[in-house]
């Protein structure tokens, strides 16, 4: 965009003429009647009128003349909670738009960007700080109309032409039941608003698709980069239709409602294969739908790109390359395991290796390792699945998690009779995977010869590099990054901008805490050191922990100091 500012009809008129919207010659004929008429009509009206151009071209010149965001309104991007801050008359009047609020700035659609008494007109009224987005005319009168007292209803069809749905194909298993799939393939509407949630949410990066019903309303969720947004809020009626819709697509009984179920839809959006990891559960005020998106494009991540710093990469590559022994990775469901054992695996794969993984459920295919999933086959739990898989012939095992005593003695014994395992278990920080694995019944002396390492770590949102913005701490956060031994000379807190969705962030990085045991600390694991003594041992040894590879992070401009502090508990913050 460049910094034109419209001085007169004249100067939109060479804006358009220069992104090619309309002739030279259409704008001196739209000027000539403009003049023939007294002015009573705006260039922009008179060129729609005229078949010249479009209302949203017209937007979209006002938009770059003066510096303002153009927006595409349809009723879902209008934030319910916040429409009724202008009184309905007004909006009408003003063709005017609330769409959301981001603390105290409250972000209108307007058709005339330009026209600052009605923006001051707008922060008298709301009591908020504005930010005006260009919208056309149509637009904003059609969402107005749509959340009317009268008319508040969700139109499925409108989300729709914002995606090319074209590129969205439904992957079919050998045999699907094609009377219930013709059956459904009635109800347009609703196959098409489930494709534009299937691709919207992918193409939104986000990594699950939260369906939700209340006692009479319907809420339909993303998680992007970790935190949960609200997309959209069709109509209640349409609950059991999309559940339905999304069954037949897992090929789940549509009869069984009472019954938690879960299946697999694999898409193809722009030729990318998609899996779609679809859970169902009764409630009491319906069926809870929860979708995770596995994305086969972005899955397979190099380790140079998860987080780690130069000193933890050259480690943990160092460990990755022991000949046997059991590699931990630790934190929290949502932290980014499997990510970083898949990264693991890639630079591992090699032809001079057999590599087999035990997993459940599988999240990507990786050519050239051996994956088997859980419940395939008969009797197909972990520790049968990987009884099996040590008769054929490995190098390397990754086990998916070790949460309970059989695995965790089979991992152990494997990792002892000459395998590299690899696995995760739940457990708040590294060392305390040692105590896990003792709970778990595995003397703490075969853990002691058996362990190489474990890596535990936390996923943080990034800052989003347009808009962060530097600021003062407040005194007690100083104190702990003061109490961590760190400094940190300039910190960084989210703002939000149009690049962001006005969150303030964009994706996520890894914390890591890696411990890697000398002999001394083999030591004291060997006579059963429970975790505290062994942590601080470790500490004194030189184990970077989660708060401090946040805070280094944090000095870096990368994230900030408070969602270090929200991600990593107290009792971390060593």
């Amino acid at each position: 965009m460049d910094g034109t500012v419209i001085d007169s009809q004249m100067q939109l008129g060479q804006l358009l003429v220069r992104q090619g919207a309309v002739t030279q010659d259409q704008i001196q004929e739209a000027l000539r009647e403009q003049r023939e008429t007294g002015h009573q009509q705006l260039l922009g009206e008179i060129l729609v009128q005229k078949g010249c151009c479009s209302d949203s071209q017209i937007c979209r010149a006002l938009s770059q003349a003066y510096g303002v965001p153009y927006a595409r309104i349809s009723p879902r991007l209008c934030d319910p909670r916040i429409f009724e801050v202008l009184p309905q008359a007004f909006l009408e009047e003003h063709g005017i738009l609330p769409l959301f609020r981001v603390h105290n700035t409250l972000t209108v659609a307007m058709r005339e960007p330009e026209n600052l008494f009605l923006v001051d007109q707008i922060e008298q009224i709301s009591g908020y700080e504005t930010q005006v987005v260009c919208a056309a005319d149509k637009d904003i009168r059609a969402t107005l109309n749509s959340y009317s007292p009268d008319a508040r209803v969700f139109v499925a069809d409108e989300v729709i032409d914002e995606l090319e749905l074209d590129h969205f194909k439904l992957v079919e298993n050998q045999s699907p039941n094609t009377d219930v799939l013709a059956e459904a393939a009635g109800q347009s509407s609703v196959i098409q608003l489930v494709n534009y949630l299937l691709c919207d949410a992918v193409q939104c990066n986000a990594s699950d698709i939260h369906i939700e019903p209340d006692e009479k309303s319907l809420q339909i969720r993303y998680r992007v980069d970790g935190k949960l947004y609200e997309k959209m809020r069709p109509s209640h009626q349409m609950h059991a239709a999309i559940v339905s819709r999304i069954r037949i697509m897992a090929e789940l009984d549509i009869t069984r409602r009472q019954v938690s179920q879960e299946g697999t839809i694999r898409v193809l959006i722009e030729e990318s294969p998609v899996d779609l990891r679809v859970s169902i559960m009764p409630g009491i005020c319906g069926e809870k739908v929860a979708i995770r998106i596995v994305n086969g494009q972005t899955v397979l991540s190099s380790l140079e790109t998860l987080g780690f710093t130069m000193s933890n990469l050259k480690f943990f590559r160092g460990l990755l390359e022991s000949p046997s022994g059991l590699i931990l990775l630790t934190g929290p469901a949502g932290s980014g395991k499997g990510t970083t054992w898949y990264a693991a695996l890639s630079e591992l794969n090699c032809e001079q290796i057999n590599i087999c993984t035990v997993e459940d459920p599988v999240r990507n295919n990786i050519a050239g390792v051996n994956q088997f999933e859980v419940g395939s086959q008969a009797e197909g739990d972990i520790p049968t699945m990987l009884r099996g898989v040590l008769r054929q012939d490995p190098d390397i095992i990754l086990v998916s998690e070790i949460h309970e005593q059989k695995t965790a003695k089979m991992a152990i014994k494997a990792a002892l009779g000459g395998s590299l395992i690899l696995s995760s278990l739940a457990t708040p920080d590294a060392t305390s995977a040692v105590t896990r694995l003792v709970d778990l019944g595995v003397p703490s002396y075969y853990v002691a010869d058996a362990l190489v390492g474990v890596l535990a770590q936390r996923l943080v949102r990034k800052l989003c590099p347009h808009c962060k913005t530097g600021y003062k701490p407040s005194k007690s956060i100083r104190k702990v990054v003061a109490a961590l031994g760190e400094t940190v000379d300039t910190y960084y807190h989210a703002t939000g901008c149009t690049s962001c969705r006005s969150t303030g962030f964009s994706g996520r990085i890894a914390l890591h805490e890696l411990f890697v045991p000398d002999e001394a600390l083999r030591e004291l694991i060997y006579d059963g050191t429970r975790s505290a003594a062994l942590r601080a041992a470790a500490m004194q040894q030189g184990l970077i922990s989660l708060a401090r590879d946040g805070i280094e992070k944090v000095r870096a401009g990368i994230i900030s100091i408070e969602e270090v502090l929200r991600t990593v508990r107290v009792r971390d913050i060593d």
